[in-house]
């Protein structure tokens, strides 16, 4: 789905698939290395539901998630793991193979940023076993106000025609 940059995808995801997909007391699951890009929607969309935010924690000045916790964190109240691919602010480089995979097993929709990760290492949406990926045009040398969501075909045909509305931040 051609969007007009990551940021419009992510909301595309959170403003269609979220509304659909989640209630009170369900969780949107992130990490706290995350650009605004991806908490803003997702905290909005947890205001309009009652879903809750929590968070992967990165819990020193390594700027590594902390793995440890994660079976604790897919909870099955875990409805949405939206994750940074690599991170615009600590360059750390999340290991989404497995995160996706993780989330997965458990029935857990995923959605990568790959805003900083798409112009620097090849991206295999396949391999990465993500449900949703989003990035933009001009981290990939392309244009400014041009980006693209993947959606793998299985999560596509759950949700609704977007009709607009929801909150949108640019």
């Amino acid at each position: 789905i051609f969007t007009r940059g990551t940021t419009e995808a992510i909301n595309l995801v959170a403003n269609s698939w979220g509304n659909r997909h989640l209630k009170s007391g369900d969780e949107i699951l992130l990490t706290e290395m995350e650009h605004h890009s991806n908490i803003v929607p997702w905290q909005l969309l947890a205001e309009r539901t009652g879903a809750k935010l929590v968070y992967v924690p990165v819990p020193n000045d390594e700027g590594l998630l902390d793995l440890s916790r994660l079976d604790e964190l897919l909870s099955p109240r875990v409805k949405m793991f939206a994750m940074v691919h690599i991170s615009n602010s600590l360059g750390t480089v999340n290991p989404v193979k497995e995160l996706c995979a993780r989330a997965r097993k458990l029935g857990i929709t995923t959605l990568v940023d790959a805003a900083q990760s798409a112009g620097h290492m090849p991206i295999d949406v396949q391999e990465m076993g993500c449900d949703f990926l989003a990035f933009s045009g001009h981290k990939i040398c392309g244009p400014t106000g041009i980006g693209a969501l993947y959606g793998r075909a299985e999560i596509l045909e759950t949700m609704p025609p977007y009709q607009g509305g929801g909150d949108m931040i640019h």
